[in-house]
């Protein structure tokens, strides 16, 4: 689920009702993933659902450390060294990527104006700048506008 409306980003867009969906929700997907990890948290659309998410941390947290116990038992049963080494990097990277993942959910934080305002920014920026290459069009990144209403949520930051 998109944590705006396809109705709020078709009128952000100014488009009508019947402008395809499947034009719309890859920037939708895109503007979330940029202000999630802008905010090195994860965005959710109530507390219900950010208490869901945290609930399910545990569950998470031991899957991915059966995982790496797996993973370290296969490495110190192989015979090759050098795929002994690559299966214990494998091992502890899944492994930090999931403590990284439960970080996101436990410093998750529910939508609120600023971050609609920030994600309908990122999601007109990326509309209006499709293409990789523009010629005689001088390029931008990804507006401040955006980051100034993402900062005061932003873990480390003011969050």
């Amino acid at each position: 689920m998109s944590l705006l409306t396809l109705d709020e980003a078709r009128a952000h867009l100014k488009v009508g009702p019947t402008y395809p969906a499947e034009q719309i929700e890859p920037y939708l997907r895109g503007a979330e993933a940029i202000a999630v990890k802008f905010l090195n948290r994860n965005i959710y659309e109530s507390a219900t659902a950010l208490q869901s998410a945290l609930a399910g941390v545990p569950a998470a947290l031991e899957a991915a450390a059966d995982a790496k116990a797996v993973g370290l038992a296969a490495a110190d049963a192989a015979t090759d060294p050098d795929v002994a080494e690559w299966l214990r990097c494998t091992a502890y990277e899944q492994y930090r990527q999931a403590l990284s993942d439960a970080g996101y959910v436990q410093r998750g934080i529910v939508i609120n104006e600023n971050i609609k305002t920030a994600l309908r920014l990122l999601l007109n920026h990326l509309d209006e700048n499709r293409e990789s290459v523009a010629r005689g069009v001088s390029m931008v990144e990804v507006p401040l506008g955006a980051e100034f209403f993402l900062l005061p949520d932003r873990v480390g930051w003011g969050g």
